[in-house]
């Protein structure tokens, strides 16, 4: 029987989601009131970590996101790390919160939007990126390689994994530039052999440990992970779907999104590649600018648009956040498409990332 569905939250990767429930046969249509839903997909991780997957699940309503419990993966760094101990999953090693040992990654414990984490090369900058961000914080060492986003939907028995992703969270192409909530990602990823064969055997894993742990809910766990000393390194969890990893993911699915959460379908993908790029204002991630009015470029259907930091007055669309459009498009070479119709979009303080590309 056709659900009633409600995605809880607001973005550009709560409109991907919605778009491709949209299209789902199972979906009879969308509903912004949870209580009035026959199942609710959870988009932001607040909510999540907040616990209201656990309260609408007491209502007797299905939910698709993690429980309060699991949520602290993301939540609480501490806890993800005691969790990889536990199972023998390999991340960065935790460092005496006074070690000189440069570089060194300082991480807040806690929820920080993608911002709580910076890469320090000197005492100077440590101590101020430790004034701006909340305490507790914690220290671990700098790992080096190519970094891959993996998202996994655990049922409640097993992980159903989609295609490596990788995505941009510098401003720009500055290794000192501040992390962002995200500028743009791509999918998959091309992997060696041996590459793929490792991050199968880390997958498994993290499944196995989920079941030892006596995981039961419906949810998303998201991967962050680096290659290096020829293996896979967990450099965080998250409990929902990356943003903007989640667009270009959903955007190359080539079945229905709704089958693969509740039919235990798996996932199908179309040729090429998937891009999303991220359009942003000036300002951002500290203070960007609002208010600016924005108009899209006519005739170009191939490029789907998704609203984050956006607001509607008068018929007219101006900008009301850091992150305002997603672009996204499938192709052999999307980003190209993507960079030239956003020198098209017309608005005042738009900033994108120009230099990144799959190959």
């Amino acid at each position: 029987m056709p659900l009633k569905v409600c995605v809880y939250g607001s973005g550009a990767r709560e409109e991907a989601i919605r778009d491709a429930v949209s299209k789902s046969k199972l979906c009879e249509n969308l509903v912004e009131d949870p209580e009035a839903a026959d199942l609710i997909i959870f988009g932001p991780e607040q909510p999540i970590c907040d616990g209201l997957v656990d309260h609408y699940c007491q209502k007797g309503i299905k939910c698709i996101g993690v429980d309060k419990k699991f949520s602290q993966l993301e939540s609480s760094k501490l806890f993800a790390k005691k969790f990889m101990a536990n199972h023998g999953i390999k991340c960065a090693k935790l460092l005496p919160l006074e070690s000189e040992i440069f570089p060194q990654v300082v991480k807040a414990d806690g929820l920080c939007k993608g911002k709580g984490v910076k890469v320090v090369y000197n005492s100077k900058e440590k101590d101020e990126f430790t004034r701006k961000i909340p305490a507790p914080y914690f220290i671990e060492e700098y790992l080096d390689g190519s970094e891959i986003s993996v998202m996994s939907y655990f049922n409640g028995q097993k992980l159903v994994n989609f295609c490596p992703a990788r995505d941009f969270k510098r401003l720009n192409s500055d290794k000192k530039s501040p992390n962002t909530g995200g500028m743009g990602a791509y999918c998959p990823v091309d992997l060696s052999e041996y590459q793929q064969n490792r991050l199968d055997l880390y997958l498994k894993l993290l499944e196995q440990a989920l079941i030892d742990e006596g995981a039961s809910f419906t949810g998303f766990i998201y991967s962050g992970l680096i290659w290096t000393r020829d293996d896979w390194y967990v450099l965080e969890y998250n409990v929902r779907l990356g943003d903007p990893e989640c667009q270009a993911i959903l955007n190359y699915l080539d079945n229905d999104f709704l089958s693969i959460l509740l039919e235990d379908v798996i996932p199908r993908y179309k040729k090429g590649y998937s891009a999303c790029l991220t359009i942003a204002s000036e300002g951002y991630p500290d203070n960007p600018i609002k208010g600016d009015e924005i108009i899209l470029p006519d005739g170009d259907n191939s490029v789907k648009v998704y609203f984050a930091g956006v607001k509607t007055e008068n018929d007219k669309l101006y900008s009301n956040g850091g992150r305002v459009l997603s672009l996204c498009k499938v192709g052999e070479e999307p980003f190209v498409d993507l960079k030239n119709y956003a020198e098209k979009i017309i608005m005042k303080h738009k900033i994108f990332r120009n230099d990144i590309t799959i190959f």
